[in-house]
């Protein structure tokens, strides 16, 4: 056994058991054990194991101070703590249902249209960081907890967790989620009081609140060029309610929204990609969305 700054370590036959004053007595080994070597043990940002590996399904991942290991066949990796790691200790106030995949859009307060996005992934049953980016969403900020975000026009974005189940844009990247190819007669329907307010239909006109979508796919600005729709105020999380607010997407164009959340076009991208239906956006103000 030996000491190192107050802790202890002791090989054994199938790995070694560390221990600190911090996170007591905690086993490495197999995959987990030879990354935790090759990152310089305890002295990587890692720190000390925080807990045993969990395996699921022919994943593996363990907790430490710093953050977290994962293992499978095919590879080995670790992961910065971030705001990812809030989904695994209860301190998201919103549910994240069997997402495989949640993306954490939070702006500092209200009032502001700059945001950051993590893009955390399930690994067996613990989420970790895939990439954390900045993003924008409405020019007004967010709408508190239960409050509609209302007319695009007023330019504010919705808070809650809403599942994410289909995409849209000029070509499918690659995405598991059904997948539209827009067209020139592609619209999304903003006049309440109508049978296509917050629906995807075709139209050769272009009236009122309507969203033409491809307008904004193919112009300069390039938004809807790849998108997802982000399922608020509508099927399957909510019945739609009318003039409660619509169109409301992940899309390219990071520039402050009418109500969506805007990214880099790498990060839309890459997103689709990894995306399947059922993953979650959890997006607000931090004291709204954390306890």
């Amino acid at each position: 056994m030996r000491a190192a700054e107050w802790s202890c370590y002791q090989w054994f036959q199938g790995g070694l058991i560390f221990w600190s004053p911090l996170t007591g007595a905690q086993p490495i080994r197999g995959g987990m054990k030879s990354k935790y070597e090759s990152m310089g043990w305890h002295l990587s940002y890692l720190g000390y194991p925080a807990m045993p590996e969990t395996c699921v399904g022919g994943e593996c991942v363990q907790a430490f101070q710093g953050g977290y290991l994962t293992w499978t066949s095919a590879a080995s990796n670790d992961y910065r703590h971030t705001e990812c790691t809030t989904l695994n200790d209860g301190r998201v106030k919103y549910t994240t249902g069997d997402a495989k995949r949640v993306t954490l859009t939070i702006a500092a307060d209200y009032g502001q249209s700059y945001a950051t996005v993590a893009y955390c992934k399930r690994v067996a049953g613990t989420y970790v960081t895939d990439w954390r980016t900045d993003g924008r969403v409405g020019a007004s900020g967010f709408k508190p907890p239960g409050v509609p975000s209302g007319p695009t026009r007023y330019n504010y974005s919705p808070t809650g967790s809403f599942s994410v189940t289909e995409a849209f844009g000029l070509g499918n990247p690659g995405t598991a989620l059904p997948y539209r190819t827009l067209n020139p007669n592609s619209r999304w329907g903003g006049n309440p009081w109508t049978d296509t307010y917050n629906k995807y239909f075709e139209s050769t006109s272009w009236v009122g609140y309507d969203e033409n979508m491809w307008y904004f796919a193919t112009g300069g600005s390039h938004d809807y060029r790849q998108g997802a729709v982000i399922n608020y105020n509508r099927p399957p999380d909510s019945e739609i309610v009318q003039d409660a607010g619509f169109a409301i997407f992940l899309h390219e164009h990071k520039v402050p929204t009418a109500g969506c959340i805007s990214l880099d076009d790498w990060a839309v991208e890459d997103f689709l990609r990894k995306s399947t239906p059922g993953d979650r956006i959890i997006m607000g103000v931090a004291r709204d969305i954390f306890r």
